[in-house]
């Protein structure tokens, strides 16, 4: 519900911005033959750019352009706010603190008056309105992304983005007022900036100008606040994009030195790293266009031997020069400093298709239907080195069913790990191998021993072989459940997946004869053929328990329906099936609104399914943004629309397909899963 309301609130926004730069400016006749392409983002609407003041009209108030800041006591917009004092200035703004006639504080963020008598006048104002748009897209409630008072107003010739005013002071004065901060105050500092990079994120956006001056510890306790969206910008994952070429040196990758880059998570990645680095050292870190010369950044440790080094570790891989080789999003690098966010709903990862896009869809209730291989997991999962592989496109209960499994284990005495593979570095064999070890001791309560367990002179595999047998299972009083989910997330990175899932296939067969080994016993799961080459001598997914996770069927429907206290004929069972088959998020979405809502009967619920009106819209769309993204899977679904047979598509894109839920193989051949999507991309792709 939360994300019905911020879309409506986004576009509702924009339509008031839109009107507001109409009523206010004139628009130059010549503005299409301005070549510097816009930075925006699109809220359900084609993107309209945002039109500059004429360089040629006059304000009522002239006094305005030739002031140079505005003076305490300033009153803006008829009294409605007045300036107490300048709180900064950058290269292209300066914002304010300000009160409303109601005395309540607010920052007002205004274009330098210098910057209005430049010939690219358009492009400044396009940057500085669509800051309130990437704002309102990305304040969604979490208390540690700055948040937008909803409006834009016009002071002379200048255009004002009125936002929140934070009480407190900004990291960078904490560190140079107080000396650097203990490792465990910044940690909890980072991960809170890095909640609010997640959430940017998730927008298809990067923020591109972290550091301590942009961060803002509130007075009251609350935590640290991310601020100053001004150089944001769109990023699409794998494309080379032109971006304007601003940045903090020393808080800057690489690649934001370049005109025309491949931006991507990893780049604010390097920039929270380097805001680490300076407030556990106090010193600001080497910029990178002086490394790749030569200069050598030293380690933080260094600078602070009460740094540890697993932060020191951390610190250093995400500052690579090289892009590639840093954690390529937030959640890999917090990761690695040992930081868990809350989850986020999210089912979708930046590195790859079938984890790239955050879920924005409503959450349903947990209201669980026991399947026949339920009890059978139970079962199996007491005996000695059990291994169960649960299989099952996105959303279909794999892991309540995983969940469940853990808690039966939990009731008989058994430890848990619950890993998902979402949040491990998987870039690097070295690096994915000693974060697993360390997350796997987290959860059990054992303190990270790599420094004494893991050789430089010995291969990352026997390291990790090493860190179980000599450390994590001889730490054991009793036999410990490990669940690992998501394990899709490691087929893109080839040499890794080979290497740790060979080693799932030797614990498993070290249990018939180790009793160390008997202790582990292993929950995969996965919504995906495996489909990349793998030894089957090598490989953990032909052997120990497979479990499908298929449709539900027509009593196990109305029992749902139950559940919600509905009283499902058999007959609007059967209509319901044709159209959203037995998956259960859309049988449960179904269930929830009809029971809220007495007002929705099944056959208007079922007319309005596949539109833009009807209760799947965010579903729907999320899987149209997946496919747009990924032209060769939009390409391949568009072939299964033109006909009602079963087509023979690309192994990986059948298997990339399935895997988000779209379709449904029939031997070699797939047609679309359900009539839903059919209807839905029918009218959308064609």
């Amino acid at each position: 519900m939360k994300t019905n309301k911020h879309r409506s609130v986004c576009g509702k926004f924009k339509q008031r911005l839109n009107k507001a730069v109409k009523r206010w400016f004139n628009y130059p006749k010549n503005a299409h033959s301005i070549t510097t392409q816009p930075i925006a983002f699109t809220v359900g609407e084609p993107y309209a750019p945002y039109k500059p003041p004429s360089t040629t009209q006059r304000s009522n108030q002239s006094n305005v352009v030739s002031t140079i800041t505005w003076p305490p006591g300033y009153r803006l917009q008829k009294g409605k706010y007045t300036i107490e004092k300048k709180l900064g200035e950058g290269g292209l703004g300066i914002t304010y603190l300000a009160r409303t006639k109601t005395g309540d504080r607010i920052v007002i963020k205004t274009i330098i008056n210098h910057v209005l008598r430049q010939d690219n006048l358009l492009e400044f104002w396009k940057i500085f309105a669509n800051e309130a748009i990437k704002l309102a897209q990305c304040s969604r409630g979490n208390p540690h992304l700055v948040g937008l008072c909803e409006e834009i107003i016009r002071e002379g010739e200048l255009p004002c983005l009125i936002m929140e005013y934070i009480e407190g002071e900004t990291l960078s004065d904490i560190v140079n007022q107080q000396g650097v901060l203990s490792e465990e105050q910044a940690l909890l500092y980072i991960g809170q900036i890095g909640s609010a990079l997640r959430d940017i994120h998730q927008q298809e956006l990067l923020h591109r100008d972290v550091k301590p001056n942009n961060i803002m510890v509130r007075h009251n306790a609350s935590g640290a606040v991310l601020i100053d969206l001004g150089i944001a910008t769109k990023f699409v994952p794998g494309v080379k994009q032109t971006h304007l070429c601003a940045l903090t040196p020393g808080y800057a990758p690489l690649e934001q030195y370049e005109w025309r880059s491949q931006l991507g998570p990893y780049t604010d990645v390097y920039a929270l790293a380097a805001t680490l680095y300076v407030v556990l050292t106090g010193n600001e870190p080497l910029a990178a266009d002086e490394r790749v010369e030569g200069a050598v950044l030293p380690p933080p440790k260094h600078l602070n031997p009460n740094i540890s080094d697993r932060i020191n570790r951390a610190i250093l891989n995400a500052m690579n020069l090289v892009a590639r080789d840093r954690p390529q999003s937030i959640l890999e690098f917090l990761a690695l400093l040992g930081i868990e966010l809350p989850n986020h709903n999210s089912i979708y990862n930046s590195t790859n298709i079938t984890n790239n896009q955050p879920q924005t869809t409503a959450k349903v209730g947990d209201c669980y239907i026991e399947r026949p291989q339920d009890a059978e997991c139970y079962e199996k999962i007491l005996q000695p080195g059990a291994l169960i592989r649960i299989k099952a496109p996105k959303l279909m209960g794999k892991t309540l069913l995983s969940n469940r499994i853990i808690s039966y284990a939990k009731s008989r005495g058994y430890g848990s790990v619950y890993l998902n593979l979402n949040q491990l570095p998987c870039h690097d064999l070295d690096i994915f191998l000693q974060s697993f070890c360390v997350r796997f001791g987290d959860n059990l309560g054992l303190s990270d021993q790599l420094d004494q367990y893991w050789s430089k002179r010995l291969y990352s595999k026997v390291n990790c072989q090493r860190y179980f047998e000599q450390y994590l299972l001889g730490s054991l009083s009793s036999p410990v459940v490990l669940c690992l989910d998501e394990v899709d997330r490691l087929f893109p990175y080839q040499q890794v997946a080979g290497e740790f899932l060979g080693l799932l296939r030797t614990w498993h067969e070290d249990s018939k004869n180790n009793q160390l080994w008997k202790n582990l016993r292993l929950i995969v799961v996965y919504s995906t053929e495996v489909y990349i080459e793998l030894d089957i001598n090598q490989s953990p997914f032909n052997v120990g328990e497979a479990v499908e996770l298929s449709d539900f069927d027509l009593n196990n429907i109305q029992s749902l329906a139950h559940l919600y206290g509905l009283d499902l004929s058999i007959e609007s069972g059967k209509q319901l099936r044709k159209i959203v088959g037995g998956h259960p998020y859309l049988l449960k979405l179904a269930f929830s609104t009809l029971s809220k809502n007495s007002n929705i009967t099944m056959g208007h619920l079922l007319e309005n399914a596949p539109s833009e009106s009807g209760i799947y819209r965010h579903h729907l769309r999320e899987l149209l943004n997946n496919l747009i993204l990924h032209p060769n899977l939009l390409n391949a679904f568009k072939k299964l629309l033109t006909t009602t047979k079963a087509v023979r598509l690309e192994p990986k894109a059948t298997y990339l397909l399935e895997s988000l839920g779209l379709v449904r193989p029939i031997g070699n051949d797939c047609i679309p899963r359900y009539n839903l999507y059919r209807q839905y991309f029918s009218n959308r792709i064609l």
